[in-house]
């Protein structure tokens, strides 16, 4: 019974790591774009779109006209999320924005924004599914995503969120299994004083 105790504690303090471990992992990534190119990389056609080419977030000013025949709005968390497409890049690109589409984005010709491959966005496993189910539209397996609007800019909350868990994870593993073998260890024999 006591071994099983261990054994459960043990699986919890790996998990506890694993945990804090893949917060920090979730991290890195948007970290390495905020302090990343505040120049974007011009995307002006799909042949720009090269196979590869963004496999990390990248800040992009993409040059299009957006397609609102396929627009849904996405409501999370109490925020509208609204999702279309750009012509003339199809289904290959879908934008998400925050704000409001009225008629005079109509006319807009340039996107600015971060973009990524569109299976590492949040939630996008609920995306794709509204727009097979509700639009009819299957999206390609190598689509991307751009949030409109999102500049590479360090937050000083994102930062010490980083710092934070990479303290903790170093704490804890000095916590359970370090600190433990310290203190197990034997003690040095005494030495007698000398007659």
């Amino acid at each position: 019974m006591r071994l099983l105790g261990r054994v459960v504690l043990t699986c919890l303090k790996l998990f506890a790591l694993a945990f804090v471990g893949w917060l920090l992992l979730l991290q890195i990534p948007e970290l390495l774009y905020d302090f990343g190119p505040k120049t974007p990389v011009m995307i002006e056609s799909p042949a720009d779109l090269t196979p590869g080419r963004f496999r990390s977030a990248t800040f992009v000013s993409i040059a299009g006209t957006p397609n609102f025949d396929k627009a849904f709005i996405y409501r999370r968390y109490g925020l509208d999320l609204t999702y279309f497409t750009l012509d003339p890049y199809g289904h290959r690109i879908v934008v998400k924005t925050y704000d409001k589409v009225t008629d005079d984005w109509r006319q807009l010709t340039r996107f600015v924004g971060k973009l990524r491959a569109f299976r590492y966005q949040p939630f996008s496993y609920r995306i794709r599914s509204i727009f097979e189910e509700k639009q009819g539209v299957k999206l390609p397996d190598d689509a991307l995503y751009l949030g409109l609007y999102d500049m590479p800019k360090p937050s000083g909350w994102q930062v010490g969120a980083v710092i934070f868990a990479s303290i903790l994870w170093v704490v804890m593993l000095y916590l359970f299994f370090i600190r433990r073998r310290h203190r197990l260890a034997p003690a040095p024999p005494a030495i007698s004083p000398p007659p």
